[in-house]
């Protein structure tokens, strides 16, 4: 980033599609490890221009990163609302892609992007609960995710064999959890998978995430 640089954080509008793109497949030829990157196409970066929720960090006019949530179909047969035990799916949004210029990357900028999002929700109005995946692995991801207020609360298979982190962030009431915790390395997903639906995971000091059991409802 340049000395005395402008930033801009707004909206993407449908004219910058182009540039979303471009920076999508800039950021995806980077990276080392592809599966870190879910990359989407034309047509949905275009639905979430429509819907809102997706904004972009601008020096001077130029795109450097972009970030989305995303309003899932109700009828979606892996909606995420089912791991959380929300009843109402029109409650509920996810927090999808971010990406970030390769020259850009560890300033914060995801996370500040996140906080600019989760606040756009709340004024908003329709949502209570914010749901999101992370691979267990993408340490960056995860952590950016617990910084912004999620908690990890299942881990499971889905998209086809992709193990994932399902974390909820609600936006009213606080996740309520119990008991002493259990700290489990962050690579140990066999207990996870056999766990993590009745722990929630808050902390992760880039070893182990803290893990409590939920409260019940």
């Amino acid at each position: 980033m340049k000395a005395g640089a402008v930033l801009e954080y707004r909206h993407i509008t449908p004219e910058e599609l182009e540039d979303v793109l471009e920076l999508q497949d800039l950021v995806y030829e980077n990276l080392e490890e592809k599966e870190v990157l879910e990359t989407i196409g034309r047509g949905e970066f275009s639905e979430r221009i429509e819907q809102g929720f997706i904004i972009g960090l601008f020096d001077g006019g130029e795109l450097k990163a972009v970030r989305a949530m995303y309003i899932p179909p109700l009828n979606d047969p892996e909606h995420l609302a089912e791991d959380g035990g929300v009843e109402n799916r029109e409650e509920v949004i996810y927090s999808e892609i971010t990406f970030i210029h390769p020259e850009w990357r560890g300033q914060g900028f995801q996370t500040k992007l996140g906080r600019e999002l989760i606040e756009k929700v709340r004024a908003d109005g329709r949502f209570k609960y914010v749901f999101t995946t992370v691979m267990p692995t993408n340490m960056p991801s995860l952590k950016d995710k617990l910084r912004l207020g999620f908690k990890i609360i299942n881990t499971k298979y889905m998209y086809g064999g992709k193990l994932r982190h399902v974390l909820q962030l609600n936006l009213e009431d606080p996740l309520e959890v119990s008991g002493g915790a259990e700290r489990i390395d962050y690579r140990d997903t066999e207990w996870m998978l056999e766990n993590g639906s009745r722990y929630i995971g808050t902390n992760f000091d880039g070893t182990t995430i803290e893990y409590y059991l939920k409260n019940e409802k």
